[in-house]
């Protein structure tokens, strides 16, 4: 999709939904929206409601008083108005898979879903509606995000309280999908309507499940079969990785799933985890590490965009401001779009949404002139200022670092079995960055999948089995 497009699909959203025109305010829908959003946003320093009310003031220089913002902050129009802008853009902002798509193809799924929670103090006064746990008041946004396009595909606000459990996408949205999650969603009704619906799941294993060994794939003694793999002495094994199947009954039927164990060395304990996914042991941990890319998601929507700065009681005003914040994250990721379009591969990989996420708040007021203008100076304006700071939506030092993507020609040319073990080794083990592990994933799944095909390597050699 061209640069200017992009942006226009952005207007279109907005306009879609939110009307230009009412006849009973000075200031319109549109135009109270957009700088709620971006204005709200553009400043570490207005988050208070009265800050907010100036800048918006200042900005569109027209009058707007104290009673009439707060009246129009705290109806269900404007977060109902809100609600659907957030359901549009994630509709149509959609980002292309430029990277990434070979690991979708070789594991055999449509996409990667990571699926988690964000709690968010609010104060006191609110817990009338948003009971907390720790503390007296508190709203949880629970979210799903494809972890390659960075865009969110499900919401859901609740309180603090709400068990992460509750609040889980539509298990018949996830046919063809691998969805990753933690132990706050384990539950074998979940694995099994997941695989039912045709989706993949992938989870660590909770401390207290009772798993029997089925079958013994690769790192026990095919002895184990029927023991309880969880109270196994596992302390003097030397494997990096177990494999095993286990049985489990699930309303009225028996089903087969994977269970991996992955050798931790500072812990000097075995991580586990339970999959249907059909794909080699050895990719499990790093692809449950791509888990970790929602909670970046997380902190730079609450660091750079101000989502845990609400400064309200007000039911209406608390779900108005979070989905401001959630508009402004989906809305930057034109951004992305337009400035990954200007870097090379290695730079694309080295990209973060925390970078993003400052980059727009640098340029929120130039979103907001688009975004309220129909001149085509604002759109080529916006434009040029996102090329312009494209080079700073990706860490700089990735050239510097031994965890960096320039190391990608050293490792995509080591089909050797020292190679393949030195990826192993010094990238598929705790302390790496999700995002190395991301790429490595998709590296050693296409290196080894190629050098076997060649015969470069020999399965029995890899210090992993498939």
């Amino acid at each position: 999709m061209p640069n200017a497009n992009t942006l226009q699909v952005l207007k279109q959203c907005f306009e879609k939904i939110i009307p230009t025109e009412d006849a009973r305010t000075t200031i319109n829908p549109l135009e109270f929206i957009v700088c709620l959003v971006f204005c709200y946003l553009g400043d570490s320093k207005t988050f208070a409601l009265e800050a907010i009310r100036r800048f918006m003031k200042a900005h569109l220089n027209k009058e707007i008083s104290r009673s009439a913002f707060w009246e129009r902050l705290s109806r269900d129009r404007l977060k109902n108005y809100l609600r659907d802008i957030v359901a549009e853009l994630m509709v149509t902002l959609t980002n292309s898979v430029t990277i990434g798509h070979q690991i979708l193809e070789r594991l055999g799924v449509t996409a990667i879903w990571v699926v988690d929670s964000s709690s968010i103090t609010l104060w006191a006064s609110a817990k009338n509606h948003f009971p907390g746990t720790r503390t007296a008041a508190g709203i949880k946004w629970h979210t799903a995000f494809d972890i390659l396009t960075g865009m969110m595909t499900w919401f859901e606000l609740t309180p603090t309280a709400t068990h992460d459990r509750k609040c889980f996408p539509d298990v018949n949205l996830l046919k063809g999908k691998l969805v990753i999650f933690d132990l706050g969603y384990w539950d074998y009704k979940l694995l099994y309507a997941i695989e039912k619906a045709g989706g993949f799941f992938l989870s660590r294993l909770k401390s207290n499940s009772i798993i029997y060994i089925a079958e013994v794939v690769q790192g026990l003694s095919k002895q184990m079969v029927g023991k309880a793999l969880l109270s196994l002495d596992l302390s003097n094994k030397k494997g990096n990785i177990i494999e095993i199947f286990t049985l489990k009954a699930v309303s009225g039927e028996v089903l087969r799933w994977r269970v991996i164990g992955f050798w931790n060395p500072v812990e000097k304990s075995y991580h586990w985890y339970i999959t249907n996914l059909i794909a080699a042991a050895y990719l499990i941990y790093p692809l449950y590490r791509l888990r970790w890319q929602i909670e970046l998601i997380f902190k730079a929507c609450k660091s750079s965009l101000n989502a845990n700065q609400i400064t309200s009681g007000d039911e209406n005003i608390i779900q108005s401001l979070l989905l401001a914040s959630i508009a402004a994250y989906l809305s930057s990721c034109t951004l992305l779009n337009i400035g990954m379009e200007q870097l090379d591969e290695e730079q694309q990989l080295a990209t973060s949404s925390q970078r993003v996420a400052k980059v727009a708040v640098v340029l929120a007021r130039d979103f907001i002139m688009f975004l309220l203008n129909s001149s085509r100076e604002y759109c080529d304006n916006l434009l040029n200022k996102i090329k312009l700071f494209a080079n700073e939506i990706f860490d700089p030092n990735y050239k510097k670092r031994e965890t960096s993507l320039s190391s990608r020609p050293k490792i995509t040319c080591s089909f050797s079995e020292k190679g393949i073990k030195h990826i192993y080794r010094t990238h598929l083990i705790p302390g790496r960055s999700p995002r190395t592990c991301s790429f490595l994933i998709i590296s050693t799944f296409i290196l080894v999948s190629w050098a076997r095909s060649n015969n470069s390597i020999h399965h029995e050699s890899l210090p992993f089995s498939s």
